[in-house]
This record gives C-alpha cells, structure tokens and sequence, in this order.
C-alpha cells in the first residue's frame, strides 16, 4: 500500500484592488469624522404601542420604506415645522 501527500487546495489569487477595497470598506480612523462631514449616532431601543406601530407600518407601506427610515423622516418633518432644524 503507498502513501500519498494528500492534496492541497491552491488559493484563489486576490487582487491588490480587492484589498484595498476591503481596507476601506470600514469607518474612517478616529478623529477625521469633520473631514469627512459624518455624523456620530446614538443608539437605543423604544418600546411603542402596538397600535401606534400598526398604523406606522400601514402609511410606511406607501412609500415602501423601513421603520427606523419612516420614523427618522417623521422627527425631521416635525422638527422643521417648529423652526428647530
């Protein structure tokens, strides 16, 4: 019975493009978020009625566009009705 080296698979050949691309998928390095005119965002979580969530899933549905969208559109409309933004 002989023995064999068992096979190694050859990796796929990567681009020096698709490198950089991955590179600079991520957030830019701390302390140029002025440069690059980006906004921090604050995170949390709300608990609303199910009624009231009923009726913001049906008008959002016109417009086909996801809670956490319908919900910012709706704080930006109201706050610039009141001169605030």
């Amino acid at each position: 019975m002989t023995i064999k080296k068992p096979v190694r698979k050859t990796e796929p050949e990567v681009s020096p493009t698709d490198i950089d691309r991955v590179i600079n998928a991520g957030s830019p390095p701390p302390g140029v978020e002025a440069e690059y005119n980006i906004q921090k965002e604050i995170k949390f979580q709300m608990v609303i009625p199910s009624e009231l969530c009923r009726l913001i899933d049906n008008a959002r549905q016109l417009t086909k566009t996801s809670r956490r969208t319908w919900l910012l559109q709706a704080a930006q409309e109201k706050l610039e009705r009141e001169g605030k933004l």
